[in-house]
């Protein structure tokens, strides 16, 4: 049950993404280029964690299918 644990990990650091997003997207001191400069590299990390996690889920469930074999 090795990804449960990076699961619950991965969805605390979706969480702070998702609010350090909403923090930029609300800020109205930054004009729309100054948005997205800031927020490209929180969907890319995003990205990367959803990525990283689904793997791990393949790698678990590969695993628990070559046990029941």
């Amino acid at each position: 049950m090795i990804a449960k644990s990076y699961k619950e990990c991965m969805e605390k650091l979706l969480k702070e993404l998702e609010s350090e997003f909403m923090a930029v997207i609300a800020d109205p001191k930054l004009d729309k280029k100054r948005k997205n400069l800031l927020t490209k590299p929180l969907v890319t990390q995003k990205q990367i964690l959803l990525n990283t996690l689904e793997a791990l889920e393949m790698v678990e469930r590969r695993a628990d299918e070559e046990q029941t074999s």
